[in-house]
């Protein structure tokens, strides 16, 4: 009986590794990502708040789930996931660039201009390492549209020109100015 019982506890615990409870944040966060890959957000979503359960200083964990949210159109979880996470890790560029997304479609545009900057300044050729669309043409377009909403007209052309050399419009006068608008809305299409 004692041999029995010792058998069924060493097989029932052994469970090769196919407990869900067995995972690590790091593999919660792989599979998460994988998720989002395939634009599948609320499953990447709960993997990576799942990694955030076992290892609550996971940084990635943070990041993903920043990402998630924030395509989920999410924005006040998207919000707190990344403030977490730059909290955790205050130089992590795609922590901070979805941060500046998330403060946009907030309307929070002087925060996202900060963050914008802050990413270009430290890596004018910046990718989204899990979304190569994601990129620093996209922060351009971002400060462009953030700088528009402030009624900050030149610099907004100057984000536009950054991205279509081409463009030439006054700034100053509501004709320019709504030429600008046009532009964005052209360049949201092929960005």
């Amino acid at each position: 009986v004692v041999l029995v019982a010792w058998c069924v506890i060493v097989v029932g615990c052994s469970g090769g590794g196919s407990d869900p409870l067995d995972k690590t944040a790091a593999q919660l966060t792989a599979e998460g990502w994988q998720a989002f890959s395939v634009k599948n957000y609320p499953v990447a979503n709960s993997k990576f708040v799942e990694a955030l359960a076992r290892d609550a200083n996971f940084i990635d964990a943070n990041n993903g789930s920043g990402w998630a949210n924030a395509r989920l159109n999410a924005l006040s979880a998207a919000a707190a996931a990344f403030s977490t996470g730059r909290g955790k890790a205050p130089a992590n560029l795609e922590i901070i660039t979805g941060l500046a997304f998330v403060e946009n479609a907030q309307k929070n545009y002087a925060s996202s201009i900060i963050d914008a900057n802050a990413v270009l300044q430290a890596n004018p050729n910046w990718i989204f390492s899990r979304d190569a669309s994601v990129s620093s043409m996209d922060l351009h377009l971002l400060l462009a549209e953030n700088y528009f909403a402030q009624a900050n007209y030149t610099s907004s052309l100057q984000q536009v020109q950054l991205l279509n050399s081409a463009f030439s419009a006054d700034p100053s006068t509501s004709g320019g100015q709504d030429a600008i608008a046009r532009e964005l809305e052209r360049l949201r299409s092929i960005v």
